[in-house]
């Protein structure tokens, strides 16, 4: 076995994903990642297969990968059946593996049976990188446990970061003055996908309205699906509230920002979550929340927010209207959701890092003499 003196003499450790994208989580965790190993001394860069062109500066193609001499270990993120997992198959480099959650097949098996296919063959190479993994890491606990069914012997938890600083940029000032304008306003973020069953939060809306006929609801994230999105806009019109719910698309950091901080309650209906970000950035921003206790949720809240375990819309429409209407309850959980986040800030974070880093003897132990 190496020592920890021959392994900090190499110092290289890239990291590999399928594809890199502006304001997705999993390519922001990978940034982040990076600016550690380089601030630690490794040399490090990332390799995917798909690359946004806004990105191009910053990652490499995976085809220009050739393996060091020395280079000892290699960083794998997995959250569906990939190119990228295929290429390192041929690899002979352990891997710390950092598991962001496979959605089941079975969300998508009617809407889009292509992505189905993905999803099963994203668990299957899952199972196959069993052998040369040194290290399973999830984004929470959910995802853990998702590891040791699938057969890895070493896990652990690696959060998804918030970073402080983008939270700190100006608001919107014009679509602050009309969220204020035509409030109360619930808020979802999250791309357009089964799993995330907006049409629950269309309905909800229905039922909230009968007791606040003001409430509003927006729905931010990638709605590429036009013919998915266009059956949730449909069912709004025949709910009758249409004109009350909007649906953005992808918005700006700053829009996004402005939502968060103007929103009033931000509630999520999801069936599947493998981790969550929005929760953590409501928590942030100061954004009550009421979500439905499915898969890792209630591992993100931590016992903050609000969860209920059944979708009785006529119940949630009343626990809604208290949401809005309760200040002193609304103080209390702003309170529990704030002291929960700091779990997630990038101080807090990087220490769990680094010390699966010391775990692998991929850095010195710093109690060592």
């Amino acid at each position: 076995m190496r020592s920890s003196k021959d392994l900090m003499a190499e110092r290289i450790l890239h990291q590999f994903a399928e594809g890199a994208f502006v304001g997705d989580a999993i390519s922001d965790q990978v940034f982040t990642i990076q600016r550690w190993l380089r601030d630690l001394g490794f040399i490090s860069e990332i390799y995917v297969e798909q690359i946004q062109p806004a990105l191009k500066k910053h990652v490499r193609p995976a085809r220009e990968y050739r393996p060091a001499s020395d280079e000892t270990c290699l960083i794998h993120h997995h959250a569906i059946g990939s190119a990228i997992a295929e290429r390192l198959r041929g690899v002979r480099l352990p891997q710390i593996l950092i598991y962001h959650n496979i959605t089941p097949a079975e969300f998508f098996a009617r809407s889009n049976p292509d992505m189905a296919v993905y999803l099963k063959k994203g668990r299957q190479q899952m199972t196959e990188m069993v052998p040369s993994t040194c290290l399973a890491l999830g984004d929470s606990h959910y995802n853990e446990v998702e590891l040791r069914q699938a057969g890895f012997s070493r896990t652990g938890v690696l959060p998804i970061v918030l970073n402080e600083d983008d939270y700190s940029h100006h608001l919107n000032e014009a679509l602050v003055e009309q969220n204020r304008a035509t409030r109360p306003l619930l808020l979802f973020v999250g791309r357009f996908a089964p799993n995330k069953r907006q049409e629950d939060l269309i309905k909800l809306l229905y039922y909230v309205r009968r007791l606040r006929p003001e409430a509003r609801l927006v729905l931010v994230g990638n709605a590429s699906d036009r013919e998915y999105v266009d059956w949730q806009r449909g069912l709004a019109r025949d709910l009758g509230v249409d004109e009350a719910v909007s649906i953005t698309g992808h918005v700006s950091h700053e829009d996004m920002l402005t939502y968060y901080r103007t929103a009033d309650l931000y509630v999520s209906m999801s069936e599947h979550e493998g981790f969550g970000k929005p929760l953590i950035e409501s928590m942030y921003c100061g954004l009550p929340i009421l979500a439905y206790a499915s898969s890792a949720v209630p591992d993100t809240l931590g016992g903050a927010g609000i969860l209920f375990n059944r979708k009785d819309y006529e119940a949630l429409a009343e626990l809604v209207v208290l949401l809005l209407e309760d200040e002193a309850l609304r103080h209390r959980i702003i309170e529990r959701q704030f002291s929960r986040v700091q779990s997630f800030l990038e101080s807090e974070v990087r220490t769990q890092f680094v010390g699966y880093l010391r775990q692998l003897n991929l850095l010195p132990d710093v109690s060592s003499p």
